[in-house]
């Protein structure tokens, strides 16, 4: 009866992780209130004090592991449903960190149960309890590295920076496609050295990673020129403007229109800056290959000149007769 009144609640929400508690605790719950029932009935009996302790250490006892048992069955239904809301079997979660969470509660909960079940038959755990948190420690300290690694890959995994299969940039430079996330290291793809990369989480974790795969696959490119002084400064924008939006990989529309910007009297020439859009982070080295030929291809046609850097020196002739006329006159030039 009461059964189905939990039924007629819990089938109103969205969730499945409650009809399945239902499930799990339903028939413990049955059988513990047999056992109960049976054990009233025995002491009912007058049987001795000595029995009677023992079989309530017996019933606690069995409270105990139907307890365990139920735990460990809810958390197991929770990383399910965590999964299913993570991506389903497929997502990262439920291929790497189901497993670790499933075996680090299973012993949590396990050892739990195990103290607490010591405690009922009266043996003393604080020495216990004592002994473990040293070993911990010690335990801790003698793997520092292995467990800086293990956290910084549960840090990956559930932050999710990036995804198997993303393009990454590192602080070194090299553009990198990630093949794995595993709990002790990070396996890579470089993309120009066709190596291999294996690093370790904790370094991973405590660098500047750029994902250039997100939020989309556009990538923007700057292009740095300088001309001659005295070029007329209009075409030499048109030139910059028509080499990006003709290429048909560089996106012209709202806010990815190419800009072009006159920034600066440089030292020998006239600097200007484009700045365009690549429709695929894949392509932006022949799109940027593409757009620098074209603009030199239009400078040649156009007389427009890309100077090499000048200096010009004035002598003050004054000056240097008199120290020509000082240096004939020294006692080593006589």
């Amino acid at each position: 009866f009461i059964k189905y009144i939990i039924h007629a609640f819990v089938r109103k929400t969205k969730t499945k992780l409650d009809d399945a508690i239902v499930e799990i605790i339903r028939t413990p719950i049955l059988v513990l209130v047999i056992i109960y029932g049976i054990l009233s009935s025995i002491l009912r009996l007058g049987v001795q004090i000595g029995i009677q302790e023992s079989l309530y250490q017996f019933f606690s006892f069995f409270v105990l592991g139907v307890a365990v048992y139920i735990v460990y069955k809810i958390y197991n239904e929770i990383l399910e449903e965590i999964s299913i809301r993570r991506g389903g079997e497929s997502s990262t979660f439920a291929k790497v960190l189901r497993p670790i969470f499933r075996i680090i509660g299973a012993l949590i909960i396990i050892i739990g149960g195990l103290i607490y079940g010591l405690s009922i038959f009266g043996i003393e755990v604080t020495v216990l309890l004592a002994g473990a948190g040293i070993l911990g420690l010690v335990i801790s300290f003698a793997a520092q590295d292995t467990l800086s690694n293990f956290f910084s890959g549960m840090y990956l995994l559930l932050d999710r920076p990036f995804q198997i299969g993303d393009l990454i940039l590192l602080e070194t430079g090299e553009y990198c496609r990630v093949e794995s996330v595993g709990m002790r290291s990070i396996r890579l793809y470089s993309l120009f050295d066709d190596e291999l990369i294996i690093l370790p989480n904790n370094m991973m974790a405590n660098q500047k990673i750029i994902n250039i795969v997100k939020p989309d696959t556009h990538i923007r490119q700057r292009i740095e020129v300088g001309v001659a002084y005295g070029s007329d400064v209009e075409k030499v924008k048109k030139i910059l403007y028509d080499a990006a939006t003709n290429h048909p990989d560089v996106l012209t529309d709202g806010d990815y229109e190419p800009l072009v910007r006159f920034t600066d009297f440089g030292d020998s020439s006239l600097d200007f800056l484009l700045i365009f859009t690549v429709n695929d982070v894949m392509k932006q080295w022949k799109t940027r290959s593409d757009i620098v030929t074209e603009i030199d291809k239009r400078f040649r046609e156009e007389n427009v000149t890309i100077p090499f850097p000048q200096r010009t020196i004035w002598f003050n002739k004054v000056q240097r007769a008199k120290k020509e006329k000082n240096d004939v006159n020294t006692p080593d030039n006589r």
